[in-house]
């Protein structure tokens, strides 16, 4: 059953991030992997009109683990800020992808490694 309206695909790459970036353990994960409301009403998910996520804000929310390559794949995403966590690992070369990115913040975290030349593009 891939009914999108039911299951939208940028549902289950949110709901990836939140378990790569162990959400469990967020300072602030209100309504995130809750199965009966929307993925744009989740703490720090802002959507378009098409219910397309636009905009990640999770600054200073606790976030650990790593940055899931699910992100690059929110093709409408615009500003994704994650400072101020303990996010570790390299970021994915995958945000490359995201054309209408403007702002990506990661400051503050615990990011090795150097920044994926996609990203560039």
């Amino acid at each position: 059953f891939h009914d999108p309206t039911w299951c939208p695909p940028e549902r289950n790459l949110l709901r990836k991030f939140y378990f790569e970036a162990k959400g469990q353990e967020w300072t602030n994960s209100t309504g995130w992997v809750g199965e009966y409301n929307s993925h744009c009403e989740w703490h720090g998910v802002e959507c378009n009109d098409e219910v397309q996520v636009i905009n990640l804000t999770l600054g200073n929310d606790g976030l650990s683990g790593r940055i899931s390559d699910a992100i690059g794949d929110l093709r409408m995403l615009q500003t994704v800020d994650l400072r101020d966590n303990d996010l570790m690992g390299s970021i994915p070369s995958k945000i490359g992808h995201l054309l209408n990115l403007t702002s990506l913040i990661l400051s503050f975290n615990e990011i090795t490694g150097t920044v994926p030349p996609e990203i560039a593009n």
